[in-house]
């Protein structure tokens, strides 16, 4: 099920995720199913496209996302890309860039939003730390990563109030949202059906970035069979 509290807003950027997701990482599972597969890939991103299409005109959409600031985002990508690489080249490097990175594919973070991408480079901030000994050049590295994570999070909290201000939706935003989040519940549906059979709806929060937040608080699939009534 899609998570209601995803706000107006954020359909974008868990649109575009889960699409770019479902691409790289479920499409050759099941060859039989790739169609399939593509189809509801293309559909989410058609209708997050539609979303995005009301938000613009509804006004001030640069506002309240991170488009008339994407240079910050980029900076912030950029710069753990090469940290990583970095990282990679030094002795133990793969170790140092798994800490780095939190277990996760560096494709998977730097795709996933924003607010998310700040968390990263706090952490990768701290992981060059205690990697110090391995990487001589850990003080640029960390001054580095401090004045981009402190950007990136001053432009998160400029975006947070923004969406706050302008929390009331048009008619017709009100309408793309509740579309939106049929098709991505519907896309959920069709992932999970592809993945249970492999042994792999472990993926699911990989794909579905809601997901990724609420599996700290509860299992994100729920399968318990249904109780009889005494």
């Amino acid at each position: 099920m899609a998570d209601t509290h995803i706000d107006q807003y954020e359909t974008i950027a868990y649109g575009g995720f889960a699409v770019s997701q479902i691409l790289a990482l479920v499409v050759g599972l099941d060859p039989e199913l790739d169609p399939m597969i593509k189809v509801a890939a293309t559909r989410l991103a058609s209708e997050t496209d539609a979303m995005k299409a009301a938000l613009e005109k509804a006004g001030a959409i640069e506002i309240v996302t991170y488009e008339s600031k994407a240079d910050v985002v980029a900076a912030g990508r950029t710069l753990l890309r090469r940290l990583v690489r970095y990282a990679e080249s030094r002795p133990n490097g793969d170790a140092i860039a798994n800490d780095i990175l939190q277990g996760e594919t560096l494709t998977t973070i730097l795709r996933r939003r924003p607010v998310k991408l700040a968390a990263a480079l706090n952490h990768a901030s701290t992981a060059v730390e205690k990697y110090k000994a391995s990487l001589p050049e850990h003080a640029t590295w960390s001054a580095d990563l401090l004045v981009v994570r402190d950007a990136l999070s001053s432009l998160n909290e400029g975006v947070r109030r923004a969406r706050i201000d302008r929390h009331q939706m048009t008619p017709e935003v009100a309408s793309a949202r509740a579309s939106w989040l049929r098709r991505y519940t519907a896309t959920k549906s069709i992932i999970e059906g592809v993945l249970r059979p492999l042994d792999r709806v472990s993926m699911m929060p990989e794909i579905f970035d809601d997901l990724a937040e609420q599996q700290r608080t509860k299992p994100v699939i729920v399968d318990e069979p249904t109780q009889p009534s005494p």
